[in-house]
């Protein structure tokens, strides 16, 4: 392998930040510590650093929240990691890119994919309506969660749209890609 290769690769990305393996609640604390000091090197904008962190902060830690939803039997038929996931943060010209990655239940797609859908057909105006009225009505999971998340990274990227993927592993088990860009010249 060249590594010398691999590491311009890296460099010439603009990676701040890039982990696949297990998550636990002291790496998900030390990615986030380590992103707000990159991000205080890297973004003079006050408003888009604050943004970005916020952004990042919330697809990390649900990544962490919502590792134990896949039975970890289901994966490892396929050599996989039920609890592995995915985080590659990219600082571009024009705009930062975080993109995760994570198994979920098969009967949780279409759930999720409704979500998504809702909250990209809401106009970026609309989205602060849409959380507070979701933060009234929604109860809230034994996880403390109650789905405000990309709803709140909706908003937070100026209604940018989200983008996600998500791919068969087996009857059971799916995997979600996420990706969220946020532009580097907010107003």
């Amino acid at each position: 392998m060249d590594y010398l290769r691999s590491y311009k690769n890296i460099y010439d990305q603009n990676i701040i930040l890039m982990y696949k393996g297990e998550l636990t609640f002291d790496l998900v604390t030390s990615m986030i510590s380590t992103l707000e000091e990159r991000l205080e090197e890297l973004e003079e904008n006050r408003k888009v650093k604050k943004k970005f962190y916020n952004v990042a902060t919330e697809c990390i830690q649900n990544l962490y929240y919502h590792l134990d939803e896949v039975n970890a039997d289901e994966v490892r038929i396929s050599t996989y990691d039920a609890n592995s996931a995915l985080v590659l943060i990219a600082a571009r010209k024009r705009f930062y890119s975080l993109q995760t990655g994570n198994y979920i239940p098969t009967k949780k797609v279409s759930e999720i994919e409704k979500r998504l859908e809702d909250i990209n057909g809401v106009p970026a105006d609309e989205l602060r309506a849409l959380y507070k009225k979701v933060l009234n009505e929604q109860e809230f999971s034994d996880k403390g969660t109650g789905g405000l998340g990309f709803i709140d990274i909706a908003r937070k990227t100026g209604g940018q749209k989200l983008r996600y993927k998500f791919q068969p592993v087996s009857d059971e088990v799916s995997y979600f890609t996420f990706q969220v860009r946020l532009p580097r010249d907010f107003d």
